[in-house]
């Protein structure tokens, strides 16, 4: 009898563990991959030009660690609304982004209670227009989670963000006089998430 009733501890034991893992699966800890979306305008001054209005539409993909540093790639178009069609008024720019999202150094609704993210583009060979441009942008982000056990992963949630400063690298072929620029960075889940 004590074995058998041993037996039925073993067993529900085991069962109980089964379902704790199918229930981590569900929920599974972030996958470090984050869409990124882009869009306003810049001011720029190319080197040998007059200075321009540029309207930037980006879509990229990034891979994250839980502390916040991140690489990836981003293709945006750059259009100048007051060329003509066709007189170098739109360039496409390809490359590659690092950076880094910090976390709060305050209370939620202080001085200092939103995140920080610094992205740094490259552009990739192919992209030599002068509104591709090596740039660093400084953004201030929101950020919404779908689970609160992921609030110590900075990989985890959905970014809301806008620029406080773009700064062209040493070396561009213009200079960014000002910026308004919407971020938005999402952690990704399903299909476009390979290690979820």
């Amino acid at each position: 009898m004590k074995i058998t009733h041993r037996s039925g501890l073993v067993v529900a034991g085991i069962g109980l563990a089964l379902m704790a893992g199918a229930a981590s699966r569900a929920f599974a800890a972030p996958s470090g991959n984050l869409n990124l979306r882009t869009d306003g305008f810049e001011l720029v001054t190319p080197n040998s030009g007059s200075p321009a209005h540029v309207d930037i539409d980006g879509i990229g993909q990034l891979i994250a660690d839980t502390n916040g540093n991140f690489t990836g790639a981003e293709t945006y178009t750059a259009v100048n609304p007051a060329l003509p069609p066709g007189a170098g008024s739109e360039e496409l720019c390809s490359g590659t982004i690092t950076g880094t999202i910090t976390a709060p150094s305050g209370g939620f609704a202080s001085g200092d209670g939103q995140f920080t993210i610094s992205l740094n583009y490259t552009p990739s060979g192919g992209s030599t227009g002068t509104y591709c441009i090596p740039s660093t942008t400084a953004m201030l982000c929101n950020r919404s989670l779908f689970h609160t056990a992921d609030v110590n992963d900075l990989d985890a949630g959905r970014y809301h963000c806008v620029a406080t400063g773009v700064t062209a690298s040493a070396g561009a072929a213009a200079t960014v006089n000002g910026a308004s620029l919407r971020g938005y960075i999402d952690s990704v889940r399903g299909a476009n998430a390979p290690n979820d």
